[in-house]
């Protein structure tokens, strides 16, 4: 266990459980008499980070966490979606939520959804009299278990990244769940190889041979990681399994999208043969694929790796393609040993390595939604977040805030006289406590100073800012100048590709968000809402609807994190002849979702789970009656029907939305 990753504490009746790792946290109402002792992880049958043991008669989840019902003998009894469950025995309530909790009772247990059924406000869980039960957490964030040296010889390298996968924490399609996979050892250049003791190479009987060539050594860094793949020079890249089979993978840029291609294939079919391990949940991909795969998936589930792939390579890419998510993020690195540095930065979510001689994507990213582009370049295109070392060594020590907690600062306009920011209906989107915003029309560098030391979630400087630094009304404040801070994110007006001059704005801030154009006072605010709800920067930009824009820093990264543990959901409304199509992408968690799997609880959804990161769209059209209630859950909207000025967070009255 790694007990200082999560903390419990018990005050009035309410145990909270916080992510001390990576921010988040969750409440359990509790009896008021409750104490709680600490319990070791083998109450447990996966890994933990801390737990404890109270009596109790129930416990009420705050936030309405996805919850799965399953007994020590690995049955899986489902998830509860509504009404009422009772199991007996020994059994786990598996909760997905700010972090991994899981619940062990030996008892009668009986659990519900408390307020409307598709959009509750808990979930609780009772027990017959007062039952011991344990609650073990575990963080969805961790660092480097250690750290290699290598110096600029490709085959030095090719041994530090054999042992990337010394980082996962089990070797069976499980891995495929992101909470099974650990943070890789850290890569950094010196003078010789050295690699600690503690790593190893996994024996996984994959191997991965590539031209001793810097660039190809990078590209195949995810099969290292997640095929635990031993990487050794070759005359050309492929793949070896076993002794049994040779896979060519190509040269350049047909190497990554080999790569990508293979990555992206074996989480689906991973996804499918873990179905009856430690979560037996109803999948629709699984419904639909499995029929026609060459062999019985929960049969490959104690086949060694290269043998799982020997079948997984019977199967065409193009039939798992349309089931595997939309990747969140890809990493285009320069073909130098330095820039390797940031490679298990970007496993850590098993994000793509692609390598150009600059280290600029070589294809325009998307204009919006994703994946999000990464540059190790200082100068970036539109849509790409620079990512030098300063950048990767903030983000992992990035705390996001809780939502009804955060502040934000708008520099360059007085007070509105509607503010569009605090109008949000805020309890819509199941906030305790509304967010609030301060507007300061000018600044001095010393009162600019001492506000960027403040811990705001978001910071707009709507005023002039150079090359120099932010123009305030007494001077230029030098962003070298500007304090050591823990604000979430800032933005203003940049129109340029060099992001280097603001390299000392990550001293002060997580991400810096850089526009072409100087925003309106609605827009900044419009992003701001975005960013305290917990979506990404990026994300939050997207649906501000900001095309031209610039990152330095993982945009990857929330600042603010709601009570429930996840951000709003995005729906797609389309109007048709039968009545209104709606759809959305379940990408709740933007930073960390590849292998995740999502179900919605909403009438006409698919009542089946499927991987996070893909496209989900109900059954069949819904009456404007029906979108009418769809409206009032904790969503964000966007309607086809209305150009991007009219989209909002807040929505207009639902006659006048219907009848535009």
């Amino acid at each position: 266990m790694t007990e200082d990753a999560v903390s419990f504490s018990l005050s009035a009746g309410e145990l909270t459980v916080r992510d001390e790792a990576g921010g988040g946290a969750v409440v359990i109402d509790v009896d008021g008499d409750a104490s709680v002792t600490p319990a070791t992880d083998a109450w447990f049958d996966v890994p933990v980070d801390d737990a404890v043991s109270l009596t109790t008669e129930s416990l009420e989840f705050h936030g309405a966490p996805s919850a799965q019902l399953r007994n020590v003998h690995g049955e899986d009894y489902g998830s509860l979606t509504d009404g009422t469950f009772s199991i007996e025995g020994e059994s786990y309530v598996d909760l997905t939520t700010a972090m991994k909790l899981l619940v062990y009772v030996d008892g009668e247990v009986t659990g519900r959804y408390v307020g409307d059924a598709e959009n509750p406000d808990s979930l609780l869980l009772t027990f017959d009299d007062s039952a011991r039960v344990v609650v073990g957490a575990r963080s969805f964030h961790d660092a480097p278990i250690a750290t290699m040296t290598v110096s600029d010889d490709p085959e030095e390298l090719m041994t530090a990244v054999s042992h990337l996968g010394s980082a996962v924490k089990e070797w069976s399609a499980e891995r495929s769940w992101p909470t099974l996979r650990g943070h890789p050892p850290a890569i950094e250049v010196g003078d010789e190889l050295a690699v600690p003791d503690r790593l190893s190479v996994p024996d996984t009987e994959v191997t991965v041979a590539v031209p001793p060539d810097t660039a190809d050594v990078l590209r195949v860094t995810p099969l290292a990681y997640y095929f635990g793949a031993d990487v050794v020079a070759g005359d050309r890249a492929e793949l070896r399994l076993g002794t049994q089979h040779v896979e060519p993978l190509g040269t350049g840029a047909e190497l990554e999208r080999s790569v990508d291609d293979l990555l992206a294939h074996a989480i689906v079919l991973d996804s499918l043969v873990r179905i009856d391990g430690y979560y037996s949940l109803p999948r629709r991909e699984y419904d639909e694929l499995a029929p026609e795969l060459p062999f019985y998936p929960p049969e490959l589930y104690d086949e060694p790796i290269h043998r799982q792939l020997l079948e997984y390579l019977e199967v065409p890419f193009e039939t798992t393609r349309p089931y595997a998510p939309t990747w969140h993020a890809v990493g285009t690195l320069r073909p130098t040993v330095a820039d390797a540095e940031a490679v298990p930065y970007l496993l850590n979510t098993l994000a793509r390595v692609h390598v150009t001689p600059d280290g600029v994507p070589r294809d325009p990213p998307p204009a919006a939604g994703k994946p999000v582009e990464f540059s190790t370049n200082d100068a970036v295109t539109h849509n790409t977040a620079a990512i030098p070392p300063a950048a990767r060594e903030r983000a992992a020590d990035h705390e996001a805030r809780q939502s009804g907690d955060a502040e934000v600062l708008f520099v360059g306009w007085e007070p509105p006289g509607r503010d569009a920011f605090e109008a949000v209906d805020w309890d819509r989107f199941k906030l305790d406590e509304a967010p609030t915003a301060t507007y300061r029309s000018s600044v001095t560098r010393a009162e600019l100073r001492s506000l960027l030391a403040t811990e705001y979630a978001h910071v707009h400087y709507g005023n002039r800012v150079t090359e120099k630094g932010f123009v305030c009304s007494d001077g230029v404040l030098a962003f070298d100048d500007c304090p050591a801070g823990s604000v979430g994110a800032v933005s203003f007006a940049w129109g340029q590709p060099r992001t280097d001059p603001l390299t000392g704005l990550l001293d002060t801030a997580s991400v810096v968000c850089l526009p072409d154009e100087q925003l309106s006072v609605v827009a900044a605010q419009e992003l701001a809402v975005y960013l305290v709800l917990g979506r990404s920067v990026a994300s939050s930009a997207q649906l501000t609807g900001i095309d031209a824009v610039r990152y330095l820093g993982d945009a990857l990264l929330p600042v603010a994190h709601r009570p429930v543990g996840y951000c709003p959901t995005v729906f797609y409304v389309e109007r048709g002849d039968d009545g209104f199509h709606v759809s959305t992408q379940h990408d709740t968690d933007e930073r960390d979702l590849i292998g995740r799997v999502s179900f919605s609880r909403f009438e006409k959804m698919p009542d089946k789970f499927r991987l996070s990161g893909t496209r989900i769209r109900m059954s069949e059209p819904v009456s404007a009656d029906e979108l009418g209630d769809l409206l009032t859950i904790d969503g964000i909207f966007r309607f086809g029907w209305c150009s991007e000025s009219e989209q909002a967070p807040d929505l207009p009255a639902t006659d006048d939305l219907l009848t535009e």
